[in-house]
């Protein structure tokens, strides 16, 4: 089972994984895995999820990487049993006793049966999934009439609404080849936008979408996004050394050192709090029909 966009998976099956794999290098991933999981409670308000499923008996979570999101949920829902795959096989030894993870991947052929979930979830899959038709349509076959899947994905993009963000800054130029090396190799990062139209193609009902915006810095006046933007800032600080690494070597062909310049210019253009720049995540979700 793969990973997110900026906490991808292991570089043991195939070209393009192990392109994507930064977050293995230098011991990087867990940190990471458990920054994004902390900023998605504090803007989604502390909640896991926004569909409004009731007394759930069995979860799928897709791509769990360290399970903090189906450890979090089996926490809140002691009577449902929460499934979390992944490729790798990286959970914690001691969890809830309603948590079952294993090693799977999800673009193959789902083993359970048919109308088995209640809820699936899925978070930052994008650049991780080669055919999202049918994932979602595996995740539909697989949900019990009436169950939900929601699908939760940041953007791989910024924006500002003052000006204070140009096209032609070191985050933009850098952001804009991370997306042309995902293109080269038959990758798409931002699918944030995708969701709603997907899962009502996929006949999906009462298909809601949310979107929060994400400060890369506490230059937000409201506290809340103030601090949001504070945990942001110390991710990305840690972060953008790893993420994209490969990509700009591997697939764009750029040198080590070209690479961490890039990286460095964007740090630092991070820094500045002048910068009013902000990305976007979306939570999407829909029902399965009950007929």
């Amino acid at each position: 089972m793969r990973s997110d966009y900026d906490e991808d998976f292991m570089d043991t099956y195939s070209l393009s994984s192990s392109i994507l794999d930064y977050q293995y290098e230098n011991g990087r991933r867990y940190a990471s895995f458990r920054s994004t999981h902390h900023i998605y409670l504090m803007l989604m308000g502390g909640e896991l999820f926004n569909a409004p499923i009731k007394n759930p008996q069995k979860v799928l979570d897709l791509g769990t990487g360290t399970g903090n999101w189906a450890i979090d949920f089996a926490d809140q829902y002691p009577g449902a049993v929460v499934v979390g795959n992944d490729l790798s096989p990286i959970q914690p030894a001691w969890v809830p006793p309603n948590v079952d993870f294993f090693v799977d991947d999800y673009e193959s052929d789902w083993l359970e049966k048919m109308n088995a979930y209640d809820f699936i979830h899925s978070r930052n899959l994008a650049g991780c999934v080669v055919d999202w038709h049918r994932l979602i349509r595996q995740a539909y076959d697989h949900l019990k009439p009436g169950g939900y899947l929601e699908l939760q994905e940041s953007a791989v993009w910024a924006w500002s609404d003052d000006g204070t963000l140009k096209m032609d800054s070191p985050l933009m130029e850098y952001l804009m080849s991370l997306n042309d090396a995902a293109h080269m190799i038959g990758r798409e990062l931002n699918i944030y936008i995708d969701l709603k139209p997907w899962l009502i193609a996929h006949g999906f009902e009462d298909v809601h979408e949310q979107t929060y915006i994400l400060p890369f810095s506490p230059w937000p006046q409201d506290a809340r996004l103030r601090e949001i933007g504070r945990v942001q800032a110390a991710m990305v600080e840690k972060a953008v050394e790893a993420y994209g690494l490969r990509l700009c070597t591997q697939v764009l062909g750029w040198s080590q050192e070209q690479t961490k310049l890039m990286q460095n210019l964007v740090r630092q253009q991070l820094k500045d709090r002048s910068l009013h720049s902000y990305t976007k995540i979306k939570v999407a979700y829909g029902r399965k029909p009950l007929i």
